[in-house]
């Protein structure tokens, strides 16, 4: 059996990509001017683009067609990211997963009542109010991932710059810390699924783009949860590895 007509089309734009005959910036034919170059349908050409932009390849942009966007991957390096050293030097967890590259982050503090689950790792009554910290981070002006962040609000009440949309240097866990309550152990669960339709809204994520879903719950010395962490990533823009000993 042969390649379907529309791998050949995506693997036909990707090699002018490839080759520098496009390059990051352009604008690609439309979808009926590409129909037309290939001789094949609009819909095998739709199926051609979907492909590309879950490769970050190709990005759309509203009301003004498609363009070409090269993506590198985020490599999100565990444990490391989250050891003490790093951002208990007043150093971003993100910086560390981004190297330098641009990067914007757009936050909202509220209060929320606790779901079961949130509630059962925080040890509170579910639907009691805690804080909860809702990020959307964005990486060469694209969004990559959600977050949202669930803290009790005793917690808050000992560490008030939690409730600050910029905690300082270090992020809550650092003042979390400086307070005696600084996360000593982590446990994320990953979940690969397809993305709700508000998610694929918000992160403009091609038809068939799946996300992971990373809960991280932050633990003191003495055992408590003082975070749970929801994070919703676009499963194309990374690579996530894990280093440890045998």
């Amino acid at each position: 059996m042969g390649e379907p007509a529309y791998r050949g089309v995506a693997n036909a734009i990707r090699a002018d990509i490839e080759s520098r005959r496009l390059v990051e910036g352009d604008r690609l034919p439309t979808v009926r001017e590409l129909a037309q170059r290939y001789g094949v349908p609009t819909g095998t050409v739709a199926k051609a683009v979907d492909i590309l932009r879950a490769d970050g390849v190709i990005v759309a942009r509203h009301g003004r067609g498609l363009y070409v966007r090269t993506f590198g991957r985020i490599l999100r390096s565990s444990p490391d990211r989250l050891s003490r050293s790093w951002w208990g030097e007043g150093k971003s967890i993100q910086d560390r997963d981004t190297d330098g590259r641009p990067r914007a982050v757009n936050v909202v503090v509220e209060e929320a009542p606790a779901v079961e689950d949130v509630a059962e790792a925080l040890g509170v009554p579910v639907g009691a109010a805690v804080l909860t910290r809702a990020r959307r981070f964005a990486v060469d002006d694209r969004i990559v991932q959600t977050a949202t962040s669930y803290i009790p609000l005793d917690v808050v009440a000992a560490v008030p710059a939690v409730a600050y949309t910029g905690p300082g240097p270090g992020g809550i866990y650092a003042r979390m810390a400086e307070a005696g309550l600084g996360p000593e152990t982590f446990r994320e669960s990953l979940v690969c699924r397809m993305p709700t339709s508000a998610e694929a809204e918000v992160m403009a994520l091609p038809r068939g783009t799946p996300v992971i879903a990373v809960t991280r719950r932050a633990y003191t010395g003495t055992g408590r949860c003082v975070e749970v962490n929801q994070m919703v990533l676009d499963s194309s823009a990374y690579e996530l590895e894990y280093v440890f000993g045998a």
